[in-house]
């Protein structure tokens, strides 16, 4: 394996017909100011296959070699990526210079677009608390449901004007929006950064259905889905909650 680039840079070791792997075991910041220099060396060497090797969940994002041990390298490279403080150039600029031997560059990598990780819940309502909102250990169920699909709930009970004091923060809610401005554009601004939503008959919920109607649950107390719309909404009863709705449902989401 070759660390050592002060005799020879990478780009004159790289031939023809050649493969090669780059082994990058570094942070996601690093990999990111990275992959466009690893993209120029493609361009710039289209008949040697330069394979890479990240880690720490970063190959779920880029393409990577499951083994950086793997056999059937012609070269093996660990780069460094040094520190470039107190001098003219950037991380990615000095890797350029010191290590692979191209013209400096500073661009950041293109990142794929991806689901959020958040699910806006929303517990309890203001008017009318005791027929609309969530029993403490259901609303404490589906926190816990969500989490398991691997996602981050997000409590979007915002106490706006006409906040009801007998709706205070249940104590499993770790993640909320109550301290901030209630205003609706950040209403609105959190709704459209969430993966779903899961609430009672509420504004937050009349506002997730016009935003994403398609990825709504409705936790229905006394008062039917059918009194607030037509559109076809499932549906999860807290009077008698099947373990598991929320689960099954947030994975069926995809």
């Amino acid at each position: 394996m070759i660390t050592d680039f002060r005799e020879k840079k990478l780009r004159e070791y790289l031939r023809p017909g050649e493969k090669v792997l780059i082994r990058f075991g570094h942070g996601l910041g690093d990999t990111i100011m990275f992959m466009p220099l690893l993209d120029r060396l493609r361009k710039m060497f289209p008949e040697t296959t330069i394979d890479l090797y990240v880690e720490s969940g970063q190959e779920d994002i880029w393409e990577s070699v499951p083994d950086k041990d793997a056999p059937g390298y012609d070269y093996v490279f660990s780069l460094d990526f040094p520190m470039a403080e107190g001098g003219p150039m950037t991380k990615p600029g000095k890797c350029c210079a010191d290590e692979l031997g191209i013209y400096p560059s500073c661009e950041l990598a293109k990142l794929p677009e991806c689901d959020s990780p958040l699910v806006g819940v929303h517990f309890q309502g203001t008017a009318l608390p005791g027929s609309v909102g969530c029993p403490y250990a259901v609303a404490e169920q589906v926190w816990r449901e969500i989490l398991a699909a691997g996602k981050q709930p997000i409590e979007t009970h915002f106490e706006h004007q006409w906040h009801n004091p007998a709706n205070e923060r249940y104590g499993f809610v770790g993640c909320h929006v109550r301290e901030c401005a209630p205003k609706l554009r950040n209403l609105f601004g959190l709704l459209q950064r969430c993966y779903a939503f899961i609430g009672v008959a509420s504004g937050p919920f009349v506002a997730a259905l016009s935003i994403m109607p398609g990825r709504c649950l409705y936790l229905q107390n006394r008062h039917a889905i059918e009194t607030y719309t037509n559109l076809e909404v499932p549906v999860a009863d807290v009077t008698d909650y099947r373990e598991g709705t929320v689960l099954e449902w947030l994975n069926r989401l995809g």
